[in-house]
């Protein structure tokens, strides 16, 4: 199987066929034996049945049909599980993003990337609820991420199988992609792509999904920078939480001795003890934290790091390399 194509699908029912037939025809066209693999993330509005009627006619469609609705980064990753191709493509079931992109992004992963993704830059979205949130939540995530991927919210990239096989999507993730693939060390490159208007469905996009990716921006950055370092970051807050309660514990003795302030009178004692005990609870939680990391890493013999090639090794060394599973997000550094 040369291409797999993931669609993860939610009350889609009248974009299914026309969808279908335009990734069908593209794909014939391209001469590359492919797969399309829908999955069904719990729809409501007879796609489930739909999708189950059109596997049987179309040799090229496998379905995945979930028990009830668990978001996109579940149906990505279920998609990702399933792919048997050397190429993974995945794209939104809303025909928004055009599957004649399809070829343009495959054919510049060919030139020796990756992962390649989809720059939508002339966008068919509402300016208020769809533009605007977009362009300041991708100009906040390149700052704090330091990607350089202009449209981290389009679902049209396309990746090589051992990037998808080292990829591990939780909670809402799909958004950060592009991000994810960066870390593991991934050669990355953008392609403008076209980009449609709905005509039929629902958008199931809204803007309290800010608040979600904020969140999830916290989680990218201390993965990428701290995952396997957590001392760093707790330890760091310890030390200054402790620094600072010795400090006003420091200001409360000079007070009583030189102003006779006494100390059941001054505030500023609460406030260091407050700070001293908060300080000895986050260092305690960066040490449970680095044991956490290691249990996670050595139980499931993985690496904090990617190999992109052995050179000069025995078959043999290079067949058990092979066969060793390499997981995790890599340092950003």
């Amino acid at each position: 199987m040369d291409v797999s194509i993931v669609l993860p699908i939610y009350n889609e029912v009248e974009n299914l066929v026309p969808l279908l037939d335009e990734i069908e025809g593209v794909m014939s066209e391209s001469g590359r034996a492919y797969e399309i693999i829908a999955v069904d993330d719990g729809s409501r509005d007879g796609s489930t049945k739909l999708l189950k009627e059109l596997a049987v006619e179309r040799e090229h469609l496998r379905v995945v049909v979930f028990r009830r609705n668990a978001g996109q980064t579940a149906a990505f990753d279920a998609g990702f599980r399933e792919a048997s191709g050397d190429i993974v493509v995945t794209m939104d079931a809303d025909m928004q993003n055009d599957p004649r992109d399809i070829p343009l992004l495959i054919a510049k992963l060919d030139e020796g990337f990756d992962f390649v993704t989809g720059w939508r830059k002339n966008r068919k979205d509402g300016m208020v609820l769809r533009k605007v949130p977009s362009k300041i939540a991708n100009y906040i995530i390149r700052k704090i991420t330091g990607t350089q991927i202009h449209d981290l919210g389009c679902s049209l990239k396309v990746y090589r199988k051992h990037v998808t096989d080292e990829m591990r999507l939780y909670g809402e993730m799909h958004r950060f992609i592009s991000v994810i693939a960066d870390s593991l060390g991934a050669r990355v490159a953008e392609v403008p792509v076209n980009h449609r208007e709905r005509h039929a469905g629902v958008s199931k996009y809204g803007l309290r999904r800010t608040f979600k990716v904020m969140l999830d921006l916290t989680t990218i950055w201390f993965m990428r920078r701290y995952q396997t370092k957590p001392i760093y970051v707790f330890g760091g807050l310890g030390m200054g939480m402790g620094g600072l309660g010795v400090l006003c514990c420091a200001v409360v003795l000079y007070e009583k001795i030189h102003e006779g302030v006494w100390v059941h009178r001054n505030p500023l004692f609460l406030i260091g003890i407050m700070c001293f005990l908060m300080g000895m609870q986050f260092l305690g939680t960066g040490v449970l934290a680095e044991l956490i990391v290691r249990t996670y890493f050595e139980s499931q013999n993985k690496t904090a790091y990617t190999i992109a090639e052995r050179v000069g090794f025995p078959a043999k060394a290079e067949a058990h390399a092979r066969a060793v599973p390499i997981g995790g997000l890599a340092e950003a550094e």
